[in-house]
């Protein structure tokens, strides 16, 4: 089962680049940490821009899961294939984008995550 959820970047002009994930919206707090120890919040500004090509995402930054593998993997991000775009913004931020029950806002200069939850 999914659990589907809202990610986004509120830019320093207010604006919010956003897009829907399909996959583990529950948990995408702590990803969201670990992508922004790695990379920077720019880095996940570019990368939901590419995945609002595609209709968002299927997951965020997850391990693959490979049992009997046990060393550190790298984490991946999917895409989906809708060949639809999928936009979230600040206009369109409180909506239920396909029954998200999760949306995180990250604000791009400080990186601190914002969750809500319908639950």
């Amino acid at each position: 089962m999914s659990t589907h959820a809202a990610i986004g970047v509120q830019l320093t002009d207010g604006t919010i680049c956003g897009c829907y994930v399909h996959y583990d919206g529950g948990t995408l707090a702590d990803r969201i940490e670990i992508f922004l120890n790695e990379k920077t919040t720019t880095d996940l500004a570019l990368l939901i821009t590419q995945a609002q090509a595609s209709g968002g995402m299927h997951s965020f930054h997850c391990p693959p899961w490979q049992p009997g593998i046990e060393r550190e993997l790298p984490r991946e991000t999917e895409f989906l294939d809708d060949n639809e775009e999928y936009i979230i913004n600040e206009s369109n931020w409180k909506e239920d984008h396909y029954g998200a029950a999760y949306s995180y806002l990250v604000n791009y200069e400080t990186g601190k995550i914002k969750k809500w939850s319908k639950y």
